[in-house]
């Protein structure tokens, strides 16, 4: 049997006689009122990040667990290698795969580890159904699983600003770029701004890194709000001088800007001292939570541990946030004084005053015990020296 095609036709216009009802050939309107109402009423759509505690702090309210990473917007993970980045959306990506939805990863650095997917997905199953999983199940989960190796950072523009028509695939509710900063640090390599001996195509390359970023975000938000998609990704470190605390550098996020920093919803630090790990939530819906001066601080911290096999445990109280006995362990840096600049320093040459009254005390010294003048000069030519 000959399938069917669908076919379009073109209608003539109706006549100036034959009149229409005005809803009849437009949309229907929607206040802004309404729409915002709808909204509001409708209740946020978020994606558990398996641990109770992240979840309170990202849902705005200490005790409501139910929370996570928010649908349509765009969160950044951010940390130094080895502390728990991946595993800890390779959980996430697990439990939405468990639950009959669609998960898009791509790789910007180093190819994912298939096993490791495996081992999240054997732990998500046996935790919502409480069975072990089968080769079978694992299986079929990992046909939702989209896989994408982005060679550059070319490639990523063009997959988020021009996506194709299946692309991100009906049913998918998270999107992972991990290690986003190496494709940016390639194309566009750091250069200083503000630097002497720097021609125009240098500076105007600084400049470009930061333009490309914020059309970039911008791209992944509105892929975000169409596709009513979470979208996670992951970046490294960076170091900044605190010249204004008087302490030394301190990591900060390897992607940065003005137009990135107010398109990311959400930000997170990871990081791990000793056994445990830890996730600090800097920017929550929106807000930040730690100011420009607190350069170098984690915000709201939430412990956790990996085990032999990958699966992710909350360290602290269960079922609640880890934060109150966990903060008393994490020391702030202290506060120091400002260090002078260089136009502050006291020039030699420039002022006469005595900041610390040093002179006038040696020249007594030397006035009352030192040698006199008369010793130092030197002796007549017709004396002899034995």
């Amino acid at each position: 049997m000959a399938a069917s095609t669908s076919m379009i036709t073109v209608a003539i216009s109706p006549a100036a006689s034959q009149k229409q009802h005005p809803s009849s050939h437009r949309l229907p309107t929607v206040s802004a009122s309404e729409a915002l109402q709808d909204l509001q009423t409708a209740g946020l759509e978020t994606i558990s990040t398996t641990l109770p505690g992240l979840d309170s702090v990202l849902s705005g309210t200490i005790g409501v667990v139910a929370g996570g990473l928010e649908r349509g917007k765009t969160s950044e993970l951010w940390g130094p290698k080895g502390a728990g980045k991946t595993a800890l959306l390779l959980e996430i990506a697990a439990r939405e795969l468990c639950r009959g939805n669609k998960v898009v990863w791509m790789d910007g650095a180093s190819p994912l580890s298939i096993p490791r997917l495996e081992s999240a997905l054997d732990h998500q199953v046996n935790a919502t159904n409480g069975t072990t999983a089968t080769p079978a199940n694992i299986g079929d989960y990992k046909k939702h699983f989209l896989h994408y190796r982005v060679p550059t950072f070319s490639h990523l523009l063009a997959l988020v600003l021009h996506p194709g028509p299946d692309f991100p695939p009906p049913g998918a509710t998270l999107l992972v770029v991990e290690g986003f900063h190496t494709l940016v640090d390639l194309d566009y390599p750091r250069v200083l701004f503000a630097s002497s001996g720097k021609t125009q195509q240098q500076k105007w390359q600084a400049g470009r890194r930061y333009a490309v970023l914020g059309t970039l975000i911008a791209g992944l938000n509105k892929l975000a709000v169409l596709n009513n998609l979470a979208i996670a990704v992951t970046t490294g470190c960076a170091s900044r001088v605190r010249t204004d605390s008087g302490l030394g550098s301190a990591l900060v996020p390897g992607v940065g800007g003005g137009e990135w920093d107010g398109g990311v919803w959400n930000r997170l630090v990871i990081f791990r001292d000793f056994t445990c790990r830890f996730v600090g939530v800097q920017k929550c819906r929106g807000r930040i939570l730690i100011s420009r001066e607190q350069i170098g601080e984690t915000g709201k911290i939430v412990g956790f541990t990996i085990d032999e096999k990958g699966a992710l445990q909350q360290k602290g109280s269960t079922g609640g946030p880890a934060i109150e006995d966990l903060r008393r362990k994490v020391t702030r840096s202290p506060i120091k004084t400002r260090k002078r600049v260089i136009d502050e320093v006291a020039d030699s040459e420039g002022e006469e005053a005595d900041e610390y009254g040093w002179a006038e005390t040696d020249e007594d010294a030397l006035t009352a015990d030192g040698p006199g003048d008369d010793i130092l000069e030197p002796p007549p030519a017709d004396t002899a020296v034995v």
